[in-house]
């Protein structure tokens, strides 16, 4: 029992720390934000950061984990009529979720040679990809697709798609409408694709 309260109340101590250093990243800036203005406004030791998040970077996999993740839980629940639907809809979902903290998407883009980041974008696109290759086998079957496209190459496209846009709606200013446009490129890309 009382290692369950200490086990809950730890939990409870890194969302109390990771939603700060979220809310400080947007307000004030990811590089602005330091490790001292998180604790001192949770309340804790410095240390006490580290024991959770070794640095900055681990709040933004963190967070970049999370929206991922929870897209395609949400996206592995519908039961879409077309491909285009599916991958459209699951990068709406995205754009969406990232949005909403626009600092740490610039923050993940500005550091995109961290190791850290990198291996998590790696993960994260080998799991996107995973998705995108199910949902265009089951296209197939459907005769969406032109009889000589290669899926390989259309999930490639469609990951590098998804990764300029947002990287596009993090430098614009004004910013665009991110799940507007990222589902009218989808739409796109999937008329080139339609059998003839």
């Amino acid at each position: 029992m009382a290692s369950d309260w200490r086990q809950r109340k730890k939990e409870e101590l890194r969302q109390r720390l990771y939603d700060t250093a979220l809310g400080l990243f947007e307000t004030e800036g990811f590089e602005r934000t330091t490790v001292q203005h998180i604790t001192e406004t949770v309340g804790v030791a410095k240390g006490t950061f580290f024991n959770h998040f070794p640095t900055k970077e681990h709040v933004v996999k963190a967070w970049y984990d999370r929206i991922t993740f929870e897209s395609l839980e949400d996206a592995r629940k519908r039961d879409p009529t077309t491909a285009e639907e599916a991958i459209g809809r699951l990068f709406e979902d995205m754009a969406n979720r990232a949005k909403q903290a626009p600092e740490l998407l610039m923050a993940k883009a500005r550091n995109s040679a961290n190791p850290l980041l990198l291996e998590a974008e790696q993960t994260q696109d080998s799991e996107i990809d995973r998705y995108l290759l199910e949902v265009c086998a089951a296209g197939r079957l459907r005769g969406e697709f032109a009889d000589d496209l290669d899926e390989k190459f259309l999930v490639d496209f469609l990951g590098d798609l998804l990764t300029g846009t947002s990287r596009a709606w993090v430098s614009s200013r004004p910013r665009f409408d991110f799940p507007t446009v990222i589902r009218q490129r989808v739409q796109f890309v999937f008329r080139a694709a339609k059998p003839a």
